[in-house]
């Protein structure tokens, strides 16, 4: 199916002769590694997430396969520079090479095969802490109105890879963004996904949507089912704003609800997705009478 057999052969082939990986959830001090990690990563979450798709176990085993690969891969090659063995540095980062090939052939076959989720995503849990927090200097956002969303650990299943933060426009101008978190419950530690929201607004504010985009938002990946929110305390008479499924370009993200003073002899029309030929389309709420 794929023309990746030899190249399997010679990775397994350094391996077999490697001693054992690093322990579970290491943190990486080479910033070669971790920028390949960071870049390789990018790459699998934009296939995870794009048309909000999901892998199957066998497909999981794989990534996970990969990252095992690729870790025993950087340790020879980092204990090579170490001792000024250029050629076998060389020969490393062509096994890395066709690692990151196979990689890339099996992610563009996945992507063509991997069923749509209908589901949101579950909580990821693990037994390992991640590492203290990276430190970010971000600088100045490139654009005015950007919001800074921080880096964080992800667990790719075999360990902690450091996904680096970046600057993005929020979906809605004055929404704050929640950065992706660890909890720690019971020795087990549960990781919970980053996400917008609008912020606490007085009661007698009366939400106001923002613009209409200049172009439509149609997609072709179904949303998942609406959350299920727990309602803080509202203001009295005050209308609840639902939240709902945001398209960010390349997956659903949620907008999380949020409480508006009444708007006198109106009520809210939520956002909500409509099926539209062959995708779908974003309703925007409104106030309507």
């Amino acid at each position: 199916m794929l023309k990746s057999a030899s190249a399997l052969v010679a990775v397994v082939a350094v391996l077999a002769a490697a001693p054992l990986a690093r322990a579970q959830g290491a943190v990486v001090d080479d910033p070669d590694e971790q920028a390949y990690q960071a870049r390789t990563d990018a790459h699998v979450r934009e296939w995870i997430h794009e048309e909000n798709r999901e892998a199957t176990d066998e497909e999981r085993h794989f990534l996970m396969d990969h990252w095992r690969r690729a870790a025993e891969l950087w340790r020879i090659r980092h204990l090579a520079k170490e001792a000024h063995d250029m050629a076998t540095v060389a020969r490393v980062d062509r096994l890395m090479a066709r690692l990151d090939g196979i990689l890339q052939a099996h992610l563009i076959r996945m992507r063509a095969h991997a069923p749509v989720m209908t589901v949101a995503p579950g909580e990821v849990e693990v037994a390992t802490a991640p590492p203290p927090p990276q430190v970010e200097n971000p600088g100045p956002p490139p654009v005015a109105g950007n919001v800074w969303v921080p880096g964080f650990w992800q667990w790719n299943g075999h360990r902690h890879a450091w996904i680096r933060g970046h600057w993005a426009a929020p979906p809605q101008v004055g929404m704050v963004y929640d950065p992706a978190r660890w909890e720690s419950r019971a020795g087990h530690w549960y990781f919970h996904d980053g996400r917008w929201h609008a912020p606490v607004a007085a009661a007698n504010v009366v939400y106001e949507p923002p613009p209409a985009p200049a172009q439509v938002v149609e997609v072709q990946a179904a949303p998942p089912p609406p959350l299920v929110e727990v309602r803080p305390a509202g203001p009295p008479g005050g209308v609840w704003i639902p939240g709902y499924w945001h398209w960010n370009g390349s997956r659903h993200v949620w907008i999380s609800g949020r409480w508006s003073a009444a708007r006198a002899g109106m009520r809210w029309e939520p956002d909500h997705w409509v099926h539209a030929g062959r995708g779908y389309r974003l309703e925007r709420g409104r106030w309507v009478r």
